[in-house]
């Protein structure tokens, strides 16, 4: 999510979405046999009369596969859908007669494209699933921002709507909600203009680019950045007296911040989880160890504009959570497909008393960011009694008064192809472990959750999260 465009910023979490949505499941490959070797091969004629039948059979074995194939691919042919069959004369037709050399990758990958069955469904070339794969690791490459426009005093401006920790961006001082007033290729040479200016910008430059940024122009300075590859990270740790975040090139580890919580009391630790990606689980056990190690009872996870990610992810970090699961491997979440069949998918362990008391409480922050995995893991806690409706905080939009998560209760497969290429598809509807399904729906003020008013995204001050500390901290 390195360097995007989002959109106006009431669209952020549409737009964001489909990037961030990473609940699949792979298939395997298919092995394409290989071709049996050429039968004649191993023949050693002695004489010119075995050399001729030798000759005539294989022709004559090559008249009769020919013939076979011809049949076979007509008999296929006709099979298709009309429709089928006139898209294949009109391309064929086209190959033949258009006044240039159509590029077979460019029109392929537009009718591809063109499949567009849901906002889910797409088709990946190699090299775009390549780049899937790797961020599904947290391997990232750029400078680790998302961007949207914001106007500001009667400029458009780049708003920095999510930022990547322990990307170079993070690394530099940049901070979420930060606005961008200049950019250019030295500190002197500055530019202004919108998100398309600034990407466009990026894209260009292959060294180093200043960005000047701040909360407000008076209080804005420049920042020193280069795009390069890095490990991401998605959890971060806040309590009231210390902040800790995971650092490093290819291994990162818990590192002192210096950025405690504010209104937090001595029993309260947050952690925030970006992305059911890359080391998120591992991320996650950390942060509760050191809570645990730290002396907090009580916990709020920050599920804010975290579109989902591995469903694998899901039940290792559930595993953690369920207060009240019976046995070692609870269910956390169903999937039911077109033709019936059913799976159940179980959390890693069944661990909670390990890291909370039997008086624990524990909060959720969510958007309407907040999907697909995200959502199941509420579901989860909600269904084992970790948390009630009451204790799941919904951000309010001040124009529409609407509280609510995203309602993402899909599941997507990848499906490749010997090319390389991979069709991604909604193969299955997702189910709560109580059966309940929120597509469509996500979770709302109906259910009984509390919405706080307060912007998507937030300036030099949280006033989200401070509110629900003076709630779940009084």
């Amino acid at each position: 999510m390195d360097d995007e465009k989002k959109g106006e910023r009431q669209a952020l979490p549409e737009e964001k979405k489909p990037l961030q949505e990473k609940d699949e499941f792979f298939d395997p490959i298919p092995e394409i046999p290989a071709p049996a070797p050429y039968a004649a091969a191993a023949l050693a004629p002695t004489g010119k009369s075995k050399a001729i039948k030798i000759v005539c059979s294989v022709f004559l074995a090559l008249v009769f596969v020919a013939i076979g194939f011809t049949a076979g691919w007509l008999g296929y042919y006709y099979s298709l859908d009309e429709r089928m069959r006139n898209f294949l004369w009109a391309k064929d037709t086209a190959d033949k007669n258009f006044y240039k050399e159509i590029d077979q990758d460019a029109f392929y990958e537009k009718i591809f494209s063109a499949l567009d069955l849901d906002p889910y469904s797409c088709y990946y070339t190699p090299e775009e699933f390549e780049i899937i794969m790797q961020e599904g690791k947290g391997q990232n490459e750029g400078v680790g921002v998302a961007l949207t426009d914001e106007i500001v005093g009667g400029k458009t401006l780049p708003l920095i709507a999510l930022l990547v920790e322990n990307s170079p961006a993070q690394k530099a001082g940049i901070r979420k909600g930060m606005h961008v007033y200049g950019f250019g290729k030295t500190a002197e040479a500055e530019l202004s203009g919108n998100t398309d200016a600034l990407i466009a910008c990026l894209s260009e430059v292959t060294g180093d680019i200043y960005v000047r940024c701040g909360y407000t122009e008076a209080g804005a300075r420049v920042y020193k950045l280069r795009k390069q590859e890095y490990q991401a990270a998605f959890c971060y740790y806040r309590d009231s007296e210390k902040s800790y975040g995971f650092r490093g090139d290819k291994e990162l580890s818990l590192t002192e911040t210096h950025d405690p919580l504010t209104g937090a009391d001595g029993k309260t630790a947050y952690i925030r989880l970006d992305e059911f990606s890359g080391n998120a689980a591992e991320e996650f056990a950390q942060c509760l160890a050191l809570m645990k190690e730290r002396g907090r009872e009580n916990l709020i996870i920050d599920l804010r504009t975290n579109g989902g990610g591995y469903l694998t992810i899901l039940q290792e970090i559930a595993a953690h959570l369920m207060r009240n699961a019976e046995g070692s491997n609870p269910v956390v979440a169903t999937s039911k497909y077109r033709n019936g069949r059913t799976e159940r998918y179980a959390a890693t362990a069944n661990d909670f008393a390990s890291y909370f008391g039997a008086g624990a409480r524990v909060a959720v922050l969510a958007d309407e960011g907040t999907a697909s995995a995200s959502e199941c893991l509420i579901g989860a806690l909600v269904d084992y009694g970790t948390v009630s409706y009451g204790d799941i905080y919904l951000r309010k939009d001040a124009a529409t008064g609407v509280a609510r998560s995203y309602g993402k209760g899909i599941m997507q497969s990848h499906y490749p192809n010997a090319s390389g290429g991979v069709m991604k598809l909604t193969v299955a509807e997702i189910f709560w472990p109580n059966g309940r399904s929120i597509h469509g729906v996500g979770v709302t003020e109906k259910d009984g959750c509390v919405g706080i008013t307060a912007p998507l995204v937030w300036g030099e001050r949280d006033g989200m999260l401070a509110e629900v500390l003076a709630k779940f901290c009084a």
